[in-house]
């Protein structure tokens, strides 16, 4: 929405502000859910908390440049290709993991959703695929780093409490997001307050999310947590209709039932593959 309608903010200035206000919202949480144990043995998990910010925030942008030409609609089922990125990465990067024909099928449905996604409707530029590959990306290699933060955290923790931990490393996270947000603004072109209450319901409906995303990888690990993300593609599908039947059209454009049907079956798929990738 905020870049929809302020045309002159850049997906960098939109980051930049976003993660501000998402920084405001941690020193809240670390206030709140301070644990001393944890500061004590930051040398532990540190280096990795950077990297995972430096990757979450890499692919922030890039979806943000998806989004500039794209619907949501259609970008955010092409997320659930973080999956091919995340097997990829575990069987050929970090060798941690094998893989069965099961998980070979779960793999090629998630492709061909992407080839029906691309389809339903107005195709998809290259330009744009390619910032949400590249944004997979940074996600998926941000999530490893997020299961890493946890596990040592947790480790170093004087409480057994899984809110407790993953408020306080959420809230650790995202104080950096925010302090690289205000290193980034003074190089950013001048906006409207405006732009700053545009920004508001996108950090808080995202910081609010990422508290149980951590809680989520910490439990069930990245690829389950992935499955579980994977709903949100059938959300965003059903959500796109609404707006555009509301008139909202300059979030999301009228199409016809058959490419609304198309859209969700591809969603579904693409929920299908990663169910079946988990399939013992």
């Amino acid at each position: 929405r905020a870049l929809r309608l302020c045309r002159g903010l850049s997906s960098l200035g939109l980051l930049a502000r976003g993660h501000i206000l998402m920084g405001c919202l941690s020193l809240f949480g670390l206030l709140f859910f301070w644990q001393g144990a944890i500061i004590d043995a930051f040398r532990s998990w540190l280096l990795v908390t950077i990297y995972g910010v430096l990757l979450y925030l890499s692919g922030q942008a890039c979806l943000f440049m998806a989004q500039r030409k794209v619907d949501s609609s259609r970008v955010v089922p092409l997320l659930g290709l973080k999956l091919v990125v995340l097997a990829l990465a575990n069987a050929f990067l970090f060798r941690t993991e094998s893989y069965g024909y099961m998980q070979i099928i779960a793999i090629a449905c998630t492709i061909l959703s992407a080839f029906i996604l691309n389809n339903a409707g107005r195709r998809i530029p290259l330009a744009s695929l390619l910032w949400v590959v590249a944004a997979c990306c940074g996600y998926s290699f941000s999530d490893i780093c997020i299961k890493q933060q946890m596990d040592l955290m947790g480790q170093a923790s004087a409480s057994d409490s899984l809110l407790q931990l993953s408020m306080f490393s959420s809230s650790i996270s995202y104080a950096l997001c925010g302090l690289i947000g205000l290193l980034i603004l003074p190089f950013l072109e001048r906006q409207k307050a405006q732009v700053w209450k545009l920004a508001a319901p996108f950090a808080l409906a995202w910081m609010s999310g990422i508290v149980f995303l951590f809680a989520c990888f910490q439990q069930i690990g990245t690829v389950n947590g992935n499955i579980v993300q994977s709903t949100r593609g059938v959300w965003a599908v059903l959500l796109g209709v609404l707006l555009a039947k509301a008139g909202q059209t300059y979030l999301e454009e009228k199409v016809p039932w058959n490419i609304v049907m198309r859209r969700f079956m591809a969603a579904v798929l693409l929920m299908v593959g990663i169910f079946l990738y988990n399939w013992n």
